[in-house]
């Protein structure tokens, strides 16, 4: 990400701070469902429309200040209740696999251990906001998704296209950046 600071300008009398500019505008969202039908192993399935209105849209940003507005005020994964979903996502791609940006793809996801969940999630965050991954990569994901569940949490990687290169490149781009061991599995589910 390359961006250049711009001294403030003054305005009628008014400070205006010109501000850092993300390659992407993003959005965080929430989602809160039943732990408990995951604690029993209870497959419940919800349709379509119950799991969109469970989706709340937290805010916007496309400004390194704005995102530091929003995420100094979010709740960390590890100091939440279980049964809540965090998610980011570039806009205007909603956290749904109808979403016309998921419908071909998938997502990754990993069990984690429950005292390594926010620094993974903020490190993700961080990776896909800044621009630090393969072109490639930061092309082909459009979101992350950190659940909080009873016995451990997952982190979701989604993306555009559920084909054996994305997957590779996704899942060695990924254990890189966090550090995963070989023997460590990484889930792939096709959306559709």
């Amino acid at each position: 990400m390359s961006s250049k600071i711009q001294p403030a300008k003054i305005t009628n009398n008014k400070i205006n701070f010109n501000k850092t500019k993300l390659s992407q505008r993003y959005s965080f969202w929430y989602r809160v469902y039943d732990v408990y039908f995951d604690k029993a192993d209870i497959k419940k399935t919800i349709d379509k429309s119950e799991y969109v209105n469970q989706v709340k849209k937290i805010a916007e940003f496309e400004t390194i200040e704005d995102f530091w507005a929003i995420f100094q005020h979010l709740r960390k994964p590890d100091s939440s209740f279980e049964g809540i979903e965090f998610q980011l996502f570039k806009n205007p791609i909603k956290p749904i696999w109808e979403d016309e940006n998921n419908i071909n793809g998938g997502s990754v996801s990993i069990k984690l251990n429950k005292d390594f969940t926010t620094i993974i999630w903020e490190e993700m965050i961080f990776a896909i906001i800044g621009d630090v991954l393969p072109k490639e990569i930061q092309e082909e994901i459009n979101g992350i998704v950190i659940t909080r569940k009873l016995n451990y949490n997952t982190l979701e990687i989604w993306f555009k296209h559920y084909d054996e290169k994305t997957k590779n490149n996704i899942d060695s781009c990924i254990r890189d950046l966090i550090q995963i061991p070989p023997e460590v599995n990484l889930y792939f589910q096709k959306f559709f």
